[in-house]
């Protein structure tokens, strides 16, 4: 099986074919085909394959017992989370044009540990009117992205500075979802009602090497809405 060469990265068409496999035609607990057996069926390299099984392993569709192989963990849909983009790069994706105001940011240290929280609002700019899509708020170590906090990330785009200055795709995140009610502070951002239900994520983001990038929390607003991709 040959993968085209598209806007998903390999390792991203890998991830999804196993996964549709594991949805369609496999049951809990049942052995998966090795790397080098991935590795002939795709047209890949071993270590594509590792990194891809190691995605679905993050998301707890396999489990990999050392020195037997890899194994279904579980055979249930989940929310396609690959390729895990920033604010900026979904806006300008659809064609919008983004709008940061930071709310807070300062450094947290704690001992040798520095940590850059930083959060924001973040705006589509639609026919000269500011429509609030979500208030974000990020977590991250300083100690691994030395000088971060230097940014104005009201201009500049945070996830295009890890990844242009510090050389770290940001691939992978591991996400929470749950309800929240507005109180005042995201009410008056999000322009809803104090107690209006609100969506809220929060999670991890990882790189390409499993390594942690940056803790996340989003709350949406109520002009967002999704569309989830299932396997079914």
């Amino acid at each position: 099986m040959d993968l085209k060469r598209s806007n998903n990265s390999l390792r991203e068409q890998i991830v999804l074919a196993i996964q549709n496999d594991i949805f369609n035609n496999r049951e809990v607990g049942e052995k998966l085909p090795s790397e080098a057996e991935y590795a002939n069926e795709f047209n890949v390299t071993r270590s594509t394959v590792q990194k891809a099984l190691k995605d679905l392993q993050r998301m707890n569709l396999i489990k990999k017992i050392q020195g037997k192989g890899s194994f279904v963990h579980q055979t249930q849909p989940k929310i396609k989370l690959f390729n895990f983009k920033g604010f900026s790069d979904y806006a300008q994706q659809i064609g919008a044009t983004p709008v940061n105001k930071i709310l807070e940011k300062k450094v947290i240290t704690d001992g040798s540990n520095k940590t850059l929280y930083l959060k924001r609002l973040r705006m589509f700019n639609s026919d000269n009117t500011l429509i609030p899509m979500t208030v974000d708020e990020s977590r991250i170590s300083l100690n691994q992205f030395h000088g971060l906090e230097k940014y104005d990330f009201s201009k500049e785009s945070l996830y295009s500075i890890i990844r242009q200055e510090y050389k770290i795709i940001p691939s992978t995140t591991l996400l929470r979802m749950s309800a929240v009610v507005a109180d005042e502070e995201l009410a008056q951002n999000l322009q809803c009602k104090v107690h209006d239900p609100l969506l809220q994520a929060q999670g991890i983001v990882h790189d390409e090497e499993g390594k942690i990038v940056e803790k996340a929390k989003v709350t949406y607003s109520n002009f967002a809405e999704f569309d989830l991709t299932l396997g079914i």
